[in-house]
């Protein structure tokens, strides 16, 4: 598997974001991001199973980016009707996403896990800094 090397949907608008400067920040931004998933940005309704596909994707994400990426990492949610999109940025560009094999003993699974519970995955590079994100429907 590999993740498309593209920015998501253009008419995506930020909902919130939040700063992630470890892993233990992680729990916190994940209960924020839930409010504001529950608080229905633009009259979407959500419901409990996908909410909580949402927080497990973008809970993998964050953490992905904390442990490999570099400082700051920032969680945004993005919307657009009835599509979001968790996407996390960090300041190492230079290196891009790497999904696990089996075996291989080098992690990555999340991402395959994200690519599973998420209508699209992807990856890109803006000023300076790597975004990973996941879309939703």
């Amino acid at each position: 598997m590999t993740l498309l090397e593209a920015a998501p949907p253009a008419e995506l608008t930020e909902v919130e974001a939040w700063t992630v400067c470890g892993v233990d920040d992680v729990a916190h931004v994940r209960a924020r991001l839930e409010d504001a998933l529950a608080a229905a940005p633009g009259g979407r309704v959500l419901d409990a199973k996908a909410r909580d596909r949402i927080i497990l994707v973008a809970s993998e994400l964050a953490t992905n980016a904390v442990r490999h990426g570099s400082q700051p990492v920032t969680l945004r949610l993005l919307g657009h009707g009835s599509t979001f999109v968790v996407d996390v940025v960090d300041h190492r560009p230079d290196a891009p996403p790497v999904v696990g094999t089996a075996g291989a003993g080098t992690g990555g699974f999340g991402l395959i896990l994200a690519a599973r519970a998420a209508k699209g995955l992807g990856w890109f590079r803006a000023q300076g800094a790597k975004h990973v994100w996941a879309q939703f429907a």
